[in-house]
């Protein structure tokens, strides 16, 4: 999940760089745009918020588009401790609370971001117009490819390990104990939200990780049907891409987003 997670606004729209307190530390988030949808996205493991760039040109006036760096990454700051997938989600609470206090937004989630926007959903349903989920890492994921190929796995872990910054390797050390564990695995449901599921089909010429081959491609592509089968509404795509959707084909989840509010509007 992490090598593939490491794999402008239109004219009209402004941009607004700003802090958001938490303890010991503060995130640097940034706000785009004016339009009457509010969107906030979740970028990859060790990814800022200008991976979303091109998306938020697709949406051009449409959106007011909210991204921001998790603790300790880009201008964010930190406390120098690793943070768990709850404590994420209470910094992305605090960015909603900050930046769009009365509104409900659009969440959308890339790889570990799009497991965050997917635990978010089932916690704070009530703060959601609905999820976009691109290409989303699940937390049963680790459990199914150790089930599939240990050895590969562990081996991959070795490898990444060796090659990420310490206080990065932290991080990843933190998320796989949690993916690891047993609560990991246990049934999940959706709240009744709309849901836009994108999924990537292509697999690597040169697999790096057991995710990027054929059968890894093959396990993800079914972790994602069981995913969206505990969705009550919205629809599941694959695209014809790498792990990141949104480089490769921002249009598409532009147009997942305008499609979640029409849901959204029309109870569909």
């Amino acid at each position: 999940m992490l090598s593939l997670a490491l794999a402008c606004a239109a004219a009209t729209a402004h941009a607004g760089e700003t802090q958001v307190a938490r303890t010991g530390y503060s995130l640097q988030a940034d706000q785009q745009g004016q339009g009457p949808i509010t969107v906030v996205f979740e970028s990859g493991f060790g990814q800022g918020g200008s991976v979303w760039k091109d998306t938020i040109a697709s949406l051009g006036v449409d959106c007011t588009c909210i991204t921001y760096a998790r603790a300790g990454l880009g201008k964010s700051g930190t406390d120098g401790t690793p943070k768990t997938i709850e404590q994420h989600l209470q910094d992305l609470g605090a960015v909603m609370d900050s930046l769009a206090p009365d509104r409900k937004v659009v969440l959308v989630g890339h790889s570990y971001g799009g497991l965050l926007a997917t635990e978010f959903a089932r916690k704070y349903p009530q703060r959601l117009v609905g999820v976009v989920l691109v290409d989303p890492a699940t937390m049963g994921q680790r459990h199914d490819a150790l089930r599939a190929d240990r050895k590969r796995v562990l081996a991959d872990d070795k490898t990444l390990l060796s090659m990420l910054p310490p206080k990065m390797a932290a991080d990843y050390k933190l998320l796989i104990a949690q993916l690891d564990s047993d609560s990991a695995a246990a049934p999940r449901s959706l709240p009744d939200l709309p849901v836009a599921l994108l999924t990537s089909t292509r697999v690597a010429a040169e697999p790096m990780v057991f995710e990027e081959t054929a059968e890894g491609k093959d396990l993800w592509k079914r972790e994602h049907a069981e995913l969206f089968a505990g969705a009550s509404r919205g629809f599941h795509q694959y695209y014809a891409t790498g792990h990141n959707i949104h480089r490769e084909n921002p249009k598409a989840v532009a147009d997942a987003i305008r499609s979640v509010v029409t849901m959204s509007k029309s109870g569909n």
